[in-house]
């Protein structure tokens, strides 16, 4: 089994990269390996629930938002960990609007990511 590493950087509605990280993440849970994400930056934007576009929804686009699918990965396995000073920067308030399962953490934790994870991806 090896350990895959996944920094998110993006916001969930300014490009593909979370979903990009999503389907990495879920092969790698599918072939029985340990995922670990820190999302950092806007990406703390990305397991915020309540989220929708319902112009895009209304086109067929974002049928799922992307908290959806963060929770289907925490729930086979992965972790999830959101910057705190970002999620403060950025006024979320992590008790309220994160789901289930998505912690908070700091820097030191993406050390600790990138120390222990055999390979991380960047987007």
């Amino acid at each position: 089994m090896i350990h895959l590493g996944v920094l998110l950087t993006g916001s969930p509605f300014d490009s593909e990269r979370w979903r990009t990280a999503y389907e990495l993440g879920r092969a790698a849970l599918n072939a029985g390996h340990a995922v670990t994400y820190f999302h950092y930056l806007d990406g703390a934007y990305v397991p915020v629930t309540g989220q929708h576009l319902p112009d895009c929804s209304d086109a067929g686009l974002y049928d799922e938002m992307p908290t959806e699918k963060f929770q289907e990965l925490i729930d086979d396995g992965a972790e999830v960990i959101c910057c705190g000073l970002c999620v403060n920067a950025r006024g979320i308030d992590a008790d309220a609007e994160y789901p289930d399962g998505v912690e908070v953490g700091l820097l030191p934790d993406l050390a600790d990511i990138l120390g222990d994870a055999d390979r991380v991806i960047s987007l």
